[in-house]
């Protein structure tokens, strides 16, 4: 467990951590390329090691670390018995390795932890199969685990996929039909998280890929030649979501080195929506600093795009002058928790009122100061949002302070860290 007093204001800097995102795409893309492929500052997160580990089982030269850089090289055995592969709770590396390994010669099953098998998958597996790939479910239809029978294809598939559950669905789509020499057109019904998908192109085009967008929701994905000798992972915008609400909700100012200024992560939209609610926003370079002159102001705000950063605002959002309704974000319900009754019951805890509906949730201003526990329900970005919403309000305990590390390890340091050079500053 661990408890956060209330700080008068937050000064420091803090350093973002690679992007979790990113790493996940450039490890699977750096086993699809041709050659060997240098991963520079990778994220060292419980769902990277999980990619690492599966992509090490399908039989992957791996060398390296994750502190100093990791090299993946060429596919050097191919089991002929099943390959068993865990993914813990990593839905980005479940339903990726769902896509890429029905195109990967072998014999493969896909599982995962309990919450991990209440996560639909059956869209993207319907989409596998009309074309003809070899999946089937192990236990319950339309969720893991699964069996999967990979066999190379050459493509040239036009396929039909509902992207509204989840984007990762188009995004395994798009990074296995890479591998096809025909290609695929995806044709996606119903897109969610949009900007995730353009992650999902940004990399593809860098490790020599080609993604085309005809028509609204319809990609192109053309067979290429990946190949790539480094790669660098960018900082996370998701991660540096909670240094810039630390600023908004405690006052003073905080800056987070280590960003990409034209970033593709959707999650950089956070910025717009702090500005929007009186937060002062200073971005140079690769650093961005946060300033807090007043109270936070309500709003309204389409979160379909940013779902990863809800958590971060819904914790923040009681100490606006007015209610903040948060909308567009089903998908939330099928997260490492049902995020949206996650949220719900953790801002109770803190004596907050929030009105819980089925694509978001609307925040009432106001909290008590009573001791208040928080159960994250083993999900990382809610023991991250309430932290920061701790600092705030003190009295807050998170009941299990390890789920952090699915995404960001450093977490509790650098909070620590941000603590101690705040005080140093009063």
């Amino acid at each position: 467990m661990k408890t956060i007093d209330k700080v008068s204001s937050v000064r420091g800097t803090v350093c973002a951590p690679p992007s979790k995102s990113y790493t996940a795409r450039a490890l699977l893309l750096a086993a699809m390329s041709e050659g060997e492929t240098r991963i520079v500052r990778p994220l060292d997160s419980d769902d990277s090691r999980y990619m690492l580990e599966a992509i090490k089982k399908i039989g992957y030269e791996v060398a390296g670390t994750f502190d100093g850089g990791l090299t993946i090289g060429e596919r050097v055995g191919i089991s002929a018995n099943d390959v068993e592969l865990h993914v813990g709770n990593a839905g980005t590396t479940m339903r990726f390795l769902t896509g890429v390994l029905a195109f990967t010669p072998g014999r493969f099953i896909l599982r995962g932890e309990e919450r991990m098998h209440e996560r639909p998958i059956g869209d993207l597996v319907d989409a596998l199969l009309r074309i003809g790939t070899e999946v089937e479910y192990l236990e319950r239809e339309g969720y893991p685990p699964l069996r999967i029978r990979g066999r190379i294809m050459r493509g040239g598939f036009e396929v039909e996929l509902d992207g509204s559950t989840s984007s990762q669905f188009v995004s395994a789509m798009m990074m296995a039909g890479a591998t096809l020499s025909g290609g695929i057109r995806i044709r996606v019904r119903g897109l969610s998280s949009r900007p995730y998908v353009e992650v999902t192109r940004s990399i593809l085009r860098s490790f020599g890929g080609e993604v085309d967008e005809p028509e609204p929701d319809v990609f192109h994905v053309h067979g290429s030649r990946l190949v790539r000798s480094e790669y660098e992972v960018e900082g996370d915008y998701s991660s540096a979501s909670y240094w810039f609400a630390a600023a908004a909700a405690c006052g003073g100012s905080v800056t987070v080195e280590g960003l990409q200024p034209e970033s593709a992560q959707g999650d950089a939209a956070f910025l717009d929506i702090l500005s929007d609610l009186g937060a002062v926003i200073d971005r140079r370079g690769g650093s961005v600093t946060i300033t807090a002159r007043e109270q936070l102001r309500g709003g309204s705000f389409d979160c379909n795009g940013t779902p990863d950063i809800v958590p971060t605002l819904a914790a923040i959002a009681p100490l606006a002058s007015h209610s903040i309704e948060i909308t567009g974000v089903p998908t939330l319900r099928v997260k490492e928790s049902d995020r949206i009754a996650s949220v719900a019951t953790a801002l109770g805890a803190l004596g907050a009122v929030a009105h819980e509906r089925e694509d978001g949730i609307v925040i009432e201003p106001g909290w008590n100061e009573r001791p208040a526990v928080i159960d994250p329900h083993g999900d990382h970005r809610i023991a991250m949002a309430f932290a920061i919403a701790g600092l705030a309000r003190g009295n807050v305990t998170i009941g299990d302070e390890r789920v952090v590390s699915k995404s960001y390890p450093r977490f509790w340091r650098d909070l620590d860290q941000l603590v101690t050079s705040s005080e140093r500053a009063t």
